[in-house]
């Protein structure tokens, strides 16, 4: 369940939530009202101001946001893109999907982004990116005083605090990795060295976005990600070109990883996050804005921290606590399975479980998010005015127009979990990519609740109510410590797939809790329509899941050992029988969201026949 709805300075990026799993989100505080319906990537800290109530958006204001969105979109979908051909395609093929050299590098590769959301990113984005607003409308020099005081205290601070991190590697290592044997231990901590320092970097990324986003220009911060990726892709091509590394010499071969390859692996990975934060310079002098190091800092209003803030860094901090068992349990899992003999293309690890999260946060990122943002703004409006009725009335809307999007979402991704794991893997071993589908599958059962989930945290947030989430969230969250520490006790095979149930199970609880948490706010939950909806959509669900499983298991078997052609078909028809048993279920059962759903397709279609004609 995510505790923060906003989305993280990209490449491989996550950042706690409530089963412990991770999320490609940013830590959201959000101060006043937001002017405009724009995307999560076009206001990624959560900075707005109060609209006045007489405001009318022109017909060019409406053209821009429109226009930034679709920019916004086009870079989410292209970097997404671009992020799975990276890994898993490229990097399953040099250090193996469920290789113990895999786990070593994502472990010490996914700790940067971790420890900067953790340590420092929620500090940014709650208390510095809605001063570059303030300073950016209030000073007459368009805030260029206050920017240069900005970027000196992160380049200082961060640098500090950066190098600090990356000194104490084998403790933060230790942390994520505690189960790991003292050899794939050393590894990590040698991977780590290299990509530690990309936390200064994410934090030049997130600042230096913000300032952009501060003037308008949104689409410099959503492509730079684009330029991590290249970088990455053809760091990695190069290595395999050079060394001739592969996953079935190098993904279990400690002698294969000497200071040359791991130095070319980690610095790869940090040098496109430097090119990701580096880039935005470019577009920071086209709007003149120059920097000059300023170390007068005091009356800046730098140091002001809310309690809003301490609330959102206490949740981060609480966070940590499954994520860190999560990582350890699937390290864990590996570690035995070496130690027992066992063939590790049965055993997913930490490698697996975020390439199966990748695959299972892409309807969320590119639908959910844009939805719930969309109607942030009338939300964040109904409860400044304390319009209960119209509140309510949006809340329940979103949900469903989410959810008709998300039970589809869940029936394509655990029904095809096996050819979907077989073409996002195809570099790995069809015996890797039948272990990477189980996860997915165990996963893509809680995208039925995740953007209920995603929704009702802004509903939080237009509160201003943090605190509230913060507390929502603790049974969960020991819920979910508990379980996943009996998944350590289960056969290597099973644990990551259990971690998965587990995830799919704390959203599902945790929709009840925060519906029942602002009930009295919302003046009322009408649950028996709510209800009624959602079991008829579960129903239309299943159907539409069985016909598609139908179609597929004539293709190939729906869990076992594909080629990618028969993945790929397998994938084309299932889906396609999915997509239209849904949809006809819909309209069978009268359940009137399925415009939301065709709407789009309704008007690409009419704009393509008046093209023709």
């Amino acid at each position: 369940m995510h505790l923060v709805p906003r989305r993280p300075p990209r490449g491989r990026h996550f950042a706690p939530t409530f089963g412990g799993q991770e999320a490609l989100v940013h830590p959201e505080i959000r101060t006043k009202a937001p002017t405009s319906a724009s995307s999560d990537r076009a206001n990624p800290a959560g900075t707005h101001t109060l609209p006045t109530q007489n405001a009318q958006p022109s017909p060019s204001g409406a053209n821009s946001v429109a226009r930034n969105s679709f920019i916004m979109f086009l870079g989410t979908l292209v970097s997404r893109i671009l992020g799975l051909v990276r890994s898993p395609i490229i990097l399953g093929a040099v250090v193996g999907l469920t290789m113990p050299a895999g786990n070593a590098f994502q472990i010490a590769n996914k700790l940067p982004n971790l420890l900067y959301m953790i340590v420092v990113g929620g500090l940014v984005n709650a208390v510095l990116v809605p001063a570059i607003v303030r300073a950016t409308k209030r000073d007459r020099d368009g805030g260029q005083a206050f920017i240069n005081k900005l970027l000196t205290i992160t380049v200082v601070g961060l640098g500090a605090i950066t190098l600090i991190i990356t000194v104490a590697a084998p403790l933060v290592v230790k942390m994520m990795a505690a189960t790991l044997s003292p050899a794939w231990y050393e590894l990590t901590v040698a991977f780590a060295y290299w990509c530690l320092p990309q936390v200064f970097f994410y934090g030049l990324y997130t600042v230096l976005g913000q300032i952009l986003n501060a003037r308008e220009n949104f689409g410099p911060y959503m492509w730079a990600p684009v330029a991590n990726n290249v970088v990455a892709i053809l760091g990695m091509l190069a290595m395999m070109w050079i060394f001739g590394t592969t996953a079935e010499t190098a993904g279990s071969d400690l002698s294969a990883w000497t200071g040359t390859t791991i130095g070319w692996l980690g610095g790869i990975s940090t040098l496109g996050i430097a090119v990701q934060a580096l880039i935005l310079i470019f577009p920071m002098r086209s709007l003149d804005i120059t920097f000059r190091f300023d170390f007068n800092w005091r009356g800046s209003g730098l140091c002001t921290v809310g309690v809003t803030s301490w609330w959102m860094l206490l949740t981060m901090l609480v966070s940590i606590i499954p994520t860190a068992l999560v990582s350890n349990v699937a390290a864990g899992a590996s570690n035995r399975a070496i130690e027992a003999g066992m063939n590790t293309e049965w055993v997913a690890g930490n490698f697996a479980y975020d390439t199966a999260y990748s695959i299972y946060s892409i309807p969320t990122s590119l639908f959910v998010v844009s939805i719930a943002t969309a109607v942030f703004t009338r939300m964040s409006k109904a409860a400044s005015e304390r319009n209960t009725k119209r509140m309510r009335d949006d809340v329940g809307r979103t949900l469903r127009a989410v959810s008709a999007i998300m039970f589809l979402c869940a029936a394509g991704i655990v029904t095809l979990a096996g050819p979907i794991s077989r073409l996002f893997a195809m570099a790995s071993s069809p015996r890797e990519c039948v272990t990477l589908a189980h996860v997915v599958a165990t996963m893509g059962i809680g995208l039925t609740a995740i953007g209920a989930v995603t929704v009702l945290n802004r509903v939080f947030y237009a509160f201003e109510d943090t605190r509230g989430a913060f507390l929502i969230s603790l049974p969960v969250q020991a819920l979910a410590v508990v379980a996943y520490i009996i998944c350590g006790f289960l056969p290597p095979a099973d644990v990551v797939v259990a971690v998965g149930i587990i995830m799919s199970v704390t959203n599902l609880l945790a929709v009840p809790l925060m519906l029942w948490a602002l009930s009295d706010r919302l003046g009322g939950i009408p649950w028996g329509s709510l209800i009624s909806f959602h079991v008829k959509l579960l129903g239309v669900t299943v159907v539409a899941s069985l016909g598609g499983a139908f179609v597929v298991s004539r293709i190939g078997p729906l869990f076992g050992p594909l080629s990618i052609g028969r993945a790929l078909a397998a994938l084309v028809c299932g889906g396609a029988v999915i997509v239209a048993m849904y949809i006809g279920g819909m309209k069978l059962v009268g359940l009137r969201e399925i415009d939301a759903l065709l709407r789009p397709i309704k008007r690409m279609a009419h704009k393509v026949r008046g093209k023709r004609k």
